[in-house]
């Protein structure tokens, strides 16, 4: 607990200097830039490797918000890519993305957070204007153009960061269903990446987010069956392409109604390949694709009351876990709503610091909130969360349930958002394009 108590009366210092720093100013703005200096020369208290150690490990929006404006030299710092990456890589805080569905141009949103003994804490993504969210990356959110439906956005919710991208060659109106589209990271040239389909016929339609911003920069490359379209496992006229499952933005994978493959896409080589099925389970009913912890993972319908995960490993398949009805301890909500947190608020640093906590084996719910559990085979995959420990799943009943998997623990997530269509795994980041 040393460390963890460390981490909390540190963070706390900096506010402290922040808001001390902010009086100051209000007082005297003429002295400005002489008050900043004096804030971050206060900080060499610490050693400076342990200060930047700390700061690494506060969450991105907080950084932005709370710590950027503190003096020169620490905003300086934290525009470095190479300070992004490093608080990326150490965030312990990942989100799921929800919104609700709805024919109008500006989607309700919000971040859901699953915590300590599946406790979930609801906020606002920071934007009011938000289109239909199809796909994230490094903090990045391609969405639908809330202004034009026929042009799609990348936008950083931390930073504000926002590029409107050009209408695509193929004309795409990306309301349509069997539209699919994802941002994706090529990790040799340091871009990012949009990938875009709407008919394999036409081809698929790349977009490079580092280039001027015309039309030039869009990239048509063919289809994955261009050689011969009649090896498709679906039929064109009836088949509706799904957004892809991105494994770190890095590896896209598309279902195409195949019982024994899958189409992926390395993003930094923007080819084609086909992903086998595990042996196993060919031909032994639906599945549905998630990602899990950074892998591809495959939920198999095993029956009405069993589903097997699968994850892909390099390019070999093993069963993570079997999901099996009577093993599962349900666990109903108590009757509070989820809480909110407002983003601008510096978070409980010790709470963050037990955020990877996991319920004990043995937790059993009050017996006053006990209730029978929904019908499982009615439940559907749509997302992991915490570095893949935990699923997300959706009943036909609407409403969404968290299964832990190392404890078989499954609870009824509580959220004020009616017609809930859409889940994206989300973590906040400092990267600009």
């Amino acid at each position: 607990m040393g460390d963890e108590i460390d981490d909390i009366e540190f963070a706390r210092h900096m506010l402290r200097l922040k808001r001390d720093n902010k009086k100051v100013e209000e007082k005297n703005r003429g002295m400005k830039q002489v008050k900043n200096n004096q804030t971050c020369s206060n900080m060499s208290i610490f050693p400076e490797s342990i200060v930047f150690q700390f700061l690494i490990r506060i969450p991105a929006r907080y950084i932005y918000k709370n710590f950027m404006p503190v003096c020169k030299s620490w905003k300086e710092m934290f525009s470095q890519r190479s300070f992004a990456e490093l608080n990326f890589a150490e965030s312990k805080t990942e989100f799921l993305l929800i919104q609700a569905a709805s024919s109008a141009r500006h989607m309700k949103t919000k971040l859901l957070e699953i915590g300590k003994d599946l406790e979930c804490e609801s906020c606002d993504l920071g934007i009011n204007r938000l289109g239909q969210v199809r796909s994230s990356c490094d903090g990045f959110l391609l969405i639908n153009n809330p202004g034009d439906d026929k042009e799609l956005q990348v936008i950083n919710p931390t930073t504000k960061i926002c590029i409107t991208i050009p209408k695509c060659p193929s004309g795409c109106h990306h309301k349509d269903y069997g539209c699919s589209s994802a941002i994706g990271f090529d990790s040799r040239t340091k871009q990012f990446k949009v990938v875009h389909v709407v008919t394999d016929s036409y081809g698929f339609e790349i977009f490079n987010l580092n280039g001027a911003n015309d039309e030039s920069h869009w990239k048509r490359i063919p289809g994955p069956w261009a050689d011969d379209v009649s090896e498709r496992p679906f039929n064109p006229l009836n088949f509706r392409w799904k957004h892809p499952v991105s494994i770190n933005g890095r590896i896209l994978h598309w279902y195409v109604d195949s019982s024994e493959y899958i189409i992926s896409m390395q993003v930094n080589e923007t080819k084609f390949s086909r992903t086998y099925l595990p042996k196993e389970l060919i031909q032994r009913g639906r599945y549905e694709l998630v990602e899990l912890g950074g892998f591809l993972s495959i939920v198999y319908y095993d029956s009405d009351t069993r589903m097997d995960v699968w994850n892909l490993e390099g390019e070999c398949w093993f069963k993570k876990h079997s999901i099996m009805a009577k093993s599962i301890n349900y666990i109903s909500p108590k009757n509070v709503k989820s809480s909110s947190k407002d983003e601008t608020s510096m978070p409980d640093i010790g709470r963050l610091v037990l955020v990877d906590g996991l319920c004990p084996k043995n937790v059993k719910s009050s017996s006053k909130y006990e209730i029978s559990m929904p019908d499982f085979g009615k439940f559907v995959p749509v997302a992991g969360v915490r570095n893949g420990e935990m699923l997300i799943l959706k009943h036909k009943n609407s409403n969404l349930y968290v299964y832990d998997m190392n404890t078989r623990v499954m609870k009824k997530v509580s959220i004020n958002m009616k017609n809930i269509g859409n889940f994206i795994a989300y973590k906040d980041s400092l990267f600009t394009i």
